[in-house]
């Protein structure tokens, strides 16, 4: 399972302290936990989540869509926090925080 405090983290520090290649493998991450989830919410976010990696691979990077869709992101887990329980639900609750002020900034 993806690491919710190093997402955060990563997250927290400005996603530009990560490589494409680690964002990639965090994504990834995400992608086979979040795909055994049996949510439409968790679905979207997959699908999401496949789209800013192709976003992230372009050349040259468009940051207002990459940034767009980290605000989705933040959303959609926001969303799904609350269709979820106990301390599952504070960590996603936390880290689509997490994604929504990374856009903020």
């Amino acid at each position: 399972m993806p690491q919710f405090a190093a997402t955060i983290k990563h997250i927290q520090d400005g996603v530009k302290s990560m490589t494409v290649a680690q964002a990639t493998k965090n994504i990834e991450g995400w992608e086979t936990h979040l795909e055994k989830v049996e949510s439409p919410g968790a679905k979207t976010i997959v699908k999401d989540l496949g789209t800013l990696k192709q976003h992230l691979h372009a050349d040259p990077l468009d940051g207002d869509a990459i940034r767009k869709l980290v605000m989705k992101l933040g959303k959609e887990t926001v969303a799904l926090a609350k269709k979820s329980d106990g301390e599952k639900a504070e960590k996603i609750q936390a880290l689509g925080e997490a994604l929504t002020a990374a856009t903020e900034g």
